[in-house]
């Protein structure tokens, strides 16, 4: 799963050194937004929703393997889902698109899967569509000047991969995403999949909260003075808001206190802790208790994740 919080920001989202393995926005111009919402679920509860307000808008998010996928002719899976919610230009939706290297490294092709070019016509509004580029048409969208072949001559993607000009160039990156000609055009995509010999990418894009777990730093203590354990409860990334998360100790309360209210997580920290303490006394043989410290589910379901075994901290 590719969760919202996991898309870089096409500021940061840097070729060759921002990355890789990671997707991140590109090529987002003239208010265009490529962004990763709950608005069109598929798959689970999200998708990759793209937004183009004018007819010059494009926006898209891309992703390199570190290895590179390998060669185009030894592709063996190019596939994504799409879906369109509103356009004013018939047939317009969603693309897919391989960025190709040559063996001095340099970008010069680009293989495009557009759907209506692909003969796909007539698919109503808010309907998800599987696209298999792999055998189906495509255009190479890379100018001339940029040392692009055939530029925008539609052939099968196999054609491609068999003519010696293509079929040894280096498939570096795969985007998904969409270009200009609409005026308030509103798709989505999800399930990406380019399979190599050399890396491959399988990615369904949700809404999917962080996960939290606390652990304490001991898990035996004496009930004498002194005696604490400090608790830490970590999310599995940044909060991207203020983030209240309930905690429920158990045991013999009166042989400990502490860690037995909410924790506050700021915006853009991960953790926060708190004190177990045990209560000092006299009294032998009194044996010993185990104090359980746990995670509560949150009452929003966007806000945290639990996982079984690291939800509940004992000593």
């Amino acid at each position: 799963m590719v969760a919202a919080a996991d898309v870089v920001p096409e500021a940061t989202f840097q070729w060759g050194s921002s990355g890789p393995d990671q997707w991140g926005q590109v090529g987002q111009t003239s208010a265009g937004l490529a962004w990763v919402t709950t608005d069109f679920p598929n798959s689970g509860n999200g998708s990759l929703r793209l937004d183009l307000p004018v007819t010059s808008s494009k926006a898209g998010l891309a992703y390199y393997p570190a290895a590179t996928f390998g060669k185009l002719s030894e592709l063996t899976t190019v596939s994504y889902q799409w879906l369109v919610h509103s356009t004013d230009v018939v047939d317009q939706a969603p693309v897919l698109r391989l960025y190709l290297r040559n063996a001095q490294g340099v970008h010069t092709q680009t293989l495009v899967y557009t759907p209506d070019i692909a003969g796909v016509h007539g698919v109503g509004l808010n309907q998800w569509t599987t696209a298999d580029m792999l055998h189906g048409i495509v255009w190479q969208g890379r100018s001339a000047a940029q040392g692009g072949f055939d530029p925008n001559i539609r052939r099968p993607f196999s054609d491609f991969q068999a003519d010696p000009r293509f079929a040894d160039m280096v498939v570096f990156a795969v985007e998904g995403g969409a270009g200009n000609g609409s005026s308030g055009f509103v798709g989505a995509i999800d399930n990406i999949e380019v399979v190599g010999p050399l890396a491959s990418v399988s990615a369904n894009f949700e809404v999917v909260p962080p996960t939290a777990s606390i652990l304490c730093d001991k898990t035996q203590l004496l009930d004498s003075d002194g005696q604490t354990a400090s608790c830490t409860l970590r999310l599995s990334r940044p909060a991207q808001a203020a983030l209240t998360v309930g905690l429920s100790t158990s045991g013999d309360t009166a042989r400990y206190s502490g860690c037995a209210g909410p924790l506050e997580i700021a915006e853009g920290a991960s953790t926060a802790s708190c004190t177990v303490t045990a209560t000092a006394n006299t009294v032998r043989g009194d044996g010993q208790v185990s104090v359980s410290v746990a995670i509560v589910p949150a009452a929003n379901p966007g806000g945290y994740s639990l996982l079984a075994g690291t939800s509940v901290a004992s000593i």
